[in-house]
């Protein structure tokens, strides 16, 4: 199997690629803010306006490993522009939606067009770089995508504030459809192979085949459910239980962005270190910790607050080293692979959006703290005891 390349990764490239993966980011993750003022719109609860989040969640799982093969076969250059088109077009889309079923259409619009970027650029980075390099520059990206939400989703709760609910979604439409000319300029043009198939199936075998790479997922996506739902649901707590405003919740949402980005960074330079394995198994389960506990204090906003950033620290950091790990396992089908680990991080979305949810109709706002600890138990158990032991990740930095 040929697979198709990005000819390298210049300054600009990577430049064009952070911005666009801090509009995914600030898209997929905008509605968090925003919760309570569609609730009273659509004449619905909180819990189930949640599952808007979820349900972009589960477009993106659906879509993302569908999009490994075709980018392996025709290239990375594609994809990226045809997703990032789609994903403005649907956050557009969504300023006009009139009930919650519109809604909904607009934000599984969303979700097929954001599936289409990470993974595409996590392969081009690890088809372009050395193992060594390629964890911290996933790093970069992973940083840059949560620098959305340290920065964009705090401006969608202000513009909320002072606009209502769909100021935001015009201005990050607006912003998506800039981020896409800069792309287009950037991103090296590749040569597209006449009469090529998109071999999905083989390309799912390579990776499927092997226990490890589900070791990998399965790990990812119980940590993500973690992030995700704590990012989900963490304004509405703080306006719930600690009677902020949406203005308010605009600091407290840059702590978290600021606490993923740290976090992000943190791993790119973890993965391929000496006992990566050993240090993600204990930060996992440190962040489960912090997460449950800061569910539970009803007083003390701004300690929350606190512990919120040290949990999103802790919650990101295992991102570059799954990310790492998984295409150091995959050979040549990398943008598969990277599909399959997206896949795994909409997946933990709709975890924590959708279990979160559930759990906070029955328990409340406590309950959701204990749910998140058991899944961050949960991912340090396989990363700590399964992965450990496995021979698979015996390479230099995993296990030694």
């Amino acid at each position: 199997m040929t697979s198709v390349q990005l000819r390298g990764l210049s300054s600009w490239t990577l430049f064009s690629m952070a911005v666009a993966i801090f509009m995914v980011r600030a898209a997929m993750l905008m509605l968090g803010p925003l919760l309570v003022d569609l609730a009273y719109d659509f004449d619905t609860s909180i819990a189930v306006v949640g599952q808007l989040a979820a349900a972009t969640f589960v477009t993106w799982g659906i879509t993302a490993p569908l999009v490994g093969p075709i980018s392996d076969t025709y290239g990375r250059r594609p994809v990226l522009l045809v997703g990032l088109l789609l994903m403005a077009l649907g956050v557009l889309a969504s300023g006009v939606a009139w009930n919650y079923v519109s809604m909904l259409a607009t934000r599984l619009v969303t979700g097929v067009g954001s599936a289409m970027l990470p993974p595409t650029m996590m392969a081009a980075m690890a088809d372009s770089l050395p193992p060594d390099k390629v964890g911290k520059a996933v790093g970069f990206i992973t940083a840059s995508s949560w620098m959305g939400v340290a920065l964009g989703v705090p401006v969608i709760a202000l513009l909320g504030y002072v606009g209502g609910w769909r100021l935001p979604f015009y201005v990050t439409g607006g912003m998506s459809i800039v981020a896409w000319v800069l792309l287009w300029l950037c991103l090296p043009k590749g040569q597209r192979p006449l009469g090529q198939k998109i071999d999905i199936f083989n390309r799912f075998k390579a990776i499927g085949c092997q226990a490890a790479p589900w070791y990998v997922l399965i790990a990812n996506t119980t940590q993500q459910a973690v992030l995700l739902g704590l990012t989900t649901y963490f304004a509405a707590y703080m306006i719930e239980t600690h009677a902020w405003d949406q203005a308010m919740t605009a600091p407290g949402l840059a702590l978290l962005g600021l606490g993923a980005v740290i976090g992000s960074f943190a791993g790119g330079f973890i993965a391929g270190r000496p006992r990566t394995l050993d240090w993600l198994a204990a930060i996992s389960l440190a962040g489960g910790l912090v997460t449950g506990l800061l569910f539970s204090i009803g007083s003390y906003a701004w300690m929350v607050a606190g512990l919120a950033l040290v949990a999103s620290v802790l919650v990101s950091v295992s991102m570059p080293v799954m990310m790492t790990l998984i295409m150091r396992l995959a050979g040549e089908s990398r943008g598969t692979a990277g599909g399959m680990l997206s896949t795994s991080n909409q997946l933990g979305g709709v975890v924590g959006a959708s279990a979160g949810g559930l759990t906070l109709s029955l328990g409340g706002f406590y309950a959701v703290g204990l749910l998140y600890l058991l899944l961050a138990g949960l991912s340090a158990c396989i990363v700590g005891i399964i992965m450990r032991r496995s021979s698979a990740f015996a390479f230099k930095g995993a296990d030694k």
